[in-house]
């Protein structure tokens, strides 16, 4: 079904991949209701509707596209969903309803010619800005989740890497160094269970979930299965929302692409022409989702650790959607996890996905102005659709005033006026 042997892999290391990407990702099962329920839906029925829209939506990706992403509420994009709702004024209902038309939006357009075009002429030197940039995003994520980066007020520096956290992801880079030397394919997950374990005397891993045991019943959906209000299709406000929504999806989507398949260096050039497929699995993913309740669904940047394990097909996704399933009855063993445990793989993910900037042409500076403007930004501030905005308005402009007009595409020039509308409006 998965074709192990075409994709040049086995059943243990696919295994392994989706056991190390799950265990990367499984905080969105504390981190997605805690940041949902500010807009009003209830805490306890959001940690069901997380783990069950992580599932459905990575299925799809692993049957349809056979890819080893996980999809699952994004981080970025559920902040907005409470933006929506906090200071946009829309009742969780309207939002939901907006989630769920960007998504069957976003699947037309996966589904349609224009996803092919679109995808051919995206310039080269913003692929590869997208991919590295992320990289550099996610390792940033890594130090500062476990403290090892905290913000002073005269600007960043480093946290006390005497105890706590900290400490614990210090030694974790030492760990994983250690691993990745002896050649150990499995040094990111065993990474994470040693550093789970360490961190119990070092205080930093929390057993207090499990003082009730460790089964426990998911609590029901009430409140949020197909919670839709139709009626705010006619206002054009609602659509300026859904395109706004379907850009963020969009951008969001491809930037996770372009960064996993760097993760997979020179391999990952035979499996680009898998991202239409994976397009129409996020987009389906982001539907499910709003049925259940959630804000939108989006590839994991996290499936990067278990790409870098090795997993290549959809085999590694759907052990991460079990892994979810048993989340769902077991959750106080996973939410033992803390994040400075995860942090290093995470690192090691953004050094990956930096091999695909060295084979830009830094000598055209029409390319690499543009590219390391997306870079930087992406970097600095985790906005990735912004930054690529800003990048893509950079490289129109320059090839402009050097005279370079014919090679931007019609496809370049109507996002760019997309991205204006985004940035200025």
């Amino acid at each position: 079904m998965f074709a192990l042997k075409e994709h040049r892999t086995s059943l243990t290391v696919e295994v392994g991949a989706g056991l190390t990407t799950f265990f990367a990702m499984v905080y969105v099962l504390a981190a997605n209701p805690a940041i949902l329920s500010q807009s009003g839906l209830p805490l306890a029925a959001i940690f069901t509707a997380t783990a069950l829209g992580t599932i459905a939506a990575t299925l799809i990706m692993a049957f349809y596209a056979n890819l080893p992403f996980a999809v699952a509420p994004g981080m970025g994009l559920n902040a907005f969903f409470v933006v929506m709702v906090l200071q946009m004024g829309y009742p969780p209902a309207q939002a939901l309803t907006a989630v769920l038309v960007s998504g069957v939006v976003f699947a037309l357009l996966s589904l349609s010619p224009l996803r092919k075009k679109f995808l051919e002429e995206i310039p080269v030197c913003l692929r590869r800005a997208v991919s590295s940039g992320i990289g550099l995003m996610i390792a940033y994520v890594g130090f500062y989740n476990s403290q090892v980066v905290i913000f002073n007020p005269e600007g960043p520096g480093l946290g006390d890497l005497t105890k706590g956290a900290p400490l614990l992801a210090v030694l974790g880079l030492l760990i994983l160094g250690g691993l990745i030397a002896l050649g150990s394919r499995y040094a990111v997950l065993l990474s994470v269970i040693i550093l789970t374990v360490l961190g119990i005397p070092l205080g930093v891993t929390q057993t207090t979930p499990l003082a009730s045991g460790v089964f426990s019943w998911p609590p029901g959906l009430q409140g949020l299965i197909l919670n839709f209000d139709f009626s705010i299709l006619t206002s054009p406000a609602f659509w300026s929302l859904v395109i706004t929504l379907l850009i963020m999806e969009v951008v969001d989507g491809l930037a996770g692409f372009l960064g996993l398949f760097a993760v997979m260096g020179p391999e990952g050039e035979r499996y680009r022409h898998k991202i239409g497929r994976a397009f129409v699995a996020d987009s389906l993913g982001v539907a499910v989702g709003a049925c259940l309740g959630l804000s939108p669904n989006t590839t994991y940047c996290e499936s990067g650790t278990g790409v870098a394990v090795g997993g290549r097909t959809g085999l590694t996704a759907l052990v991460v959607a079990l892994g979810f399933v048993l989340a769902l009855f077991v959750s106080p063993l996973f939410l033992m996890v803390p994040g400075a445990a995860v942090a290093p793989a995470l690192v090691w993910v953004g050094l990956l996905t930096l091999g695909s900037i060295a084979t830009l042409d830094f000598n055209d500076r029409t390319e690499s102005w543009p590219a390391f403007v997306v870079l930087v930004t992406i970097a600095l501030t985790w906005r990735i659709s912004d930054s690529l905005a800003l990048g893509w308005l950079t490289y129109i402009l320059m090839k402009v005033l050097a005279g370079q007009i014919k090679v931007i595409t019609p496809t370049v020039w109507v996002m760019g006026l997309i991205f204006a509308l985004k940035l200025f409006w």
